[in-house]
């Protein structure tokens, strides 16, 4: 915890929980696209550095001027393991400031707050 923030490295991103439940993950390497569900259609936008959950108004998407934000100096800790009860259950996993960020049981990066979520599993993140 620093000011008032939870970091965590998610898999190879670097993560943070905000005290009002923003999530925020700097990806290791930007990802070429992002797959955004908007008003029921998916959006691709281009260059990903970032992605953000900041608004119960608008889903997950890129955050282009993050500037490692999400980072602390030297990387963050990475999520303690937990004990699934089931192999569907997740393996690792955070909940802080109503928000919530894990590893589940299949690699599949996912993080929600405010009613919306995004996760990675291939190449392209999806947000929601």
């Amino acid at each position: 915890m620093v000011n008032g923030s939870a970091y965590f490295a998610l898999g190879g991103w670097n993560c943070s929980i905000g005290a009002n439940g923003a999530v925020g993950c700097d990806l290791t390497t930007p990802a070429a696209s992002m797959n955004v569900l908007y008003a029921g259609m998916q959006v691709s936008l281009p260059n990903v550095p970032a992605i953000v959950i900041d608004s119960a108004m608008t889903p997950a998407h890129p955050q282009w001027n993050s500037n490692g934000s999400h980072t602390l100096p030297g990387g963050n800790p990475p999520l303690a393991r937990i004990n699934p009860v089931s192999y569907h259950d997740p393996q690792y996993s955070v909940t802080y400031a109503g928000a919530n960020c894990q590893i589940t049981f299949n690699g599949t990066a996912v993080c929600t707050s405010m009613g919306h979520g995004f996760s990675q599993w291939g190449p392209v993140p999806y947000g929601y």
